[in-house]
């Protein structure tokens, strides 16, 4: 059953105000070092919280090495290890690691971070709500963002509609012809490393991309001998790009590799070596790995996409040019030192395009607003599903906004 893969430690259950938190910290550009980059960045909700590129641009404008992870069911995969080579031995580690990474986020010291968000107006109410202090460390901010990542469960996709009745799952009344014939390949060829109905798995693996896996060889060794951690299959007809380091742009390419592509790697996992030790080939038809495509797509979750309990929850509050959550006279400033302007639009209130007086009476109209009245909103929580409808206890909560307008930085 997918609820024995949960990850989840007893001393960090997923809370709404945890999640409510976690989420904040999430999309907050305040978490790097120039206020350019959040984790958000990098996982975009849109790509199933993955990148569509190949590789990630950091804080800098300097390319990750590896392609962004998604998201989707972190909570299920059994051996609570992350990264692609599993290096991080919780989510609770893992999710301060690209915040400190000099590519990514740029921080240098979380003494230094903790600072910075204790001096907003909203994140000690938040701290306070989540627990029960207001004080910001890094341990809580770990603790936070890994409850909202584990709140990240996909479980509506036409795949798990099969599921809703009483009875066995209903895959020939739900997908289609082609789905269930892939269906049924996967099951047959593919769900040893993606196994549960969450598509999820629990080791590493080499899956035979190079012939050689070593720094001598130029390629990525991952977790040692070229093995790396396969990755969820909800949401992957989004994700873009494919493989740890982006290499394939389609689906089609993945299954064609699949088919015949697999090099004799000397470390090959011994699921696609055949009795000679040679590289499995599968061989599909055309109509197979079409089939396998439809399959896969079957996976997306086009809720858990756009469901706004996981969306950026930062928007504009009219009059706020600096951004910091309150509308005072650090704004007026702003306005002051851009009246005019046609390129830094930061206090361009009313986004035509020029800071001129009618911003000013944007800021006038708003001053003393603030996002502490957010914070003392009444929460809305929504219980999250495991995959194929089973019982999950946590849930999330729905940031309030004053208004769906995004911020609009400077520059």
């Amino acid at each position: 059953a997918v609820a024995a893969e949960d990850n989840t430690p007893a001393d960090n259950p997923i809370t709404n105000a945890g999640a409510e938190l976690g989420r904040v910290l999430f999309y907050d550009t305040r978490l790097s070092h120039n206020d350019s980059t959040s984790c958000a960045s990098c996982h975009q909700q849109s790509a199933g919280f993955s990148d569509p590129a190949p590789l990630s641009e950091g804080f800098e404008g300097e390319l990750t090495g590896r392609k962004s992870m998604g998201l989707s069911n972190a909570k299920f995969y059994a051996s609570g290890e992350f990264f692609w080579d599993e290096r991080s031995p919780t989510l609770e580690h893992q999710v301060l690691q690209p915040i400190q990474s000099p590519v990514e986020m740029g921080v240098t010291s979380l003494s230094d971070l903790e600072d910075k968000l204790s001096q907003t107006e909203f994140y000690p109410q938040l701290f306070q709500r989540a627990f029960g202090s207001p004080e910001v460390t890094s341990e809580r901010m770990s603790a936070a963002m890994a409850q909202f990542v584990r709140s990240m469960v996909s479980y509506q996709s036409k795949f798990d509609q099969a599921f809703e009745g009483q009875g066995p799952p209903d895959f020939v009344g739900t997908l289609t012809a082609s789905e269930e014939s892939g269906h049924q390949i996967f099951a047959a060829r593919c769900d040893g490393c993606h196994r549960t109905n969450a598509q999820v798995a629990d080791d590493t693996h080499n899956i035979g991309l190079d012939l050689e896996s070593s720094e001598e060889a130029g390629t990525d060794e991952g977790a040692g001998n070229g093995e790396f951690k396969p990755p969820s299959l909800r949401n992957v007809a989004v994700r873009g790009s494919f493989m740890h380091d982006g290499r394939f742009s389609s689906l089609e390419e993945v299954v064609q590799f699949y088919s015949t592509g697999i090099q004799a790697n000397p470390n090959l996992d011994d699921r696609l070596t055949n009795a000679r030790g040679l590289p499995v080939r599968f061989n599909f038809t055309n109509q197979e790995m079409q089939d396998l495509v439809a399959f896969l797509n079957s996976l997306t979750d086009e809720s858990f996409l756009t469901n706004e309990l996981f969306s950026n929850p930062f928007v504009v509050l009219d009059g706020d040019y600096n951004g910091d959550g309150v509308v005072d006279t650090d704004d007026y400033i702003v306005w002051r030192d851009n009246f005019g302007s046609l390129e830094n639009l930061a206090a361009d209130g009313n986004l035509d395009g020029v800071v001129d007086s009618a911003d000013y009476s944007v800021w006038r109209d708003n001053l003393g607003a603030s996002w502490s009245f957010l914070a003392d909103a009444s929460i809305e929580a929504a219980a999250a599903p495991e995959p194929v409808a089973l019982v999950m206890l946590g849930v999330l909560l729905a940031w309030r906004t004053v208004t769906n307008r995004p911020r609009r930085r400077s520059g």
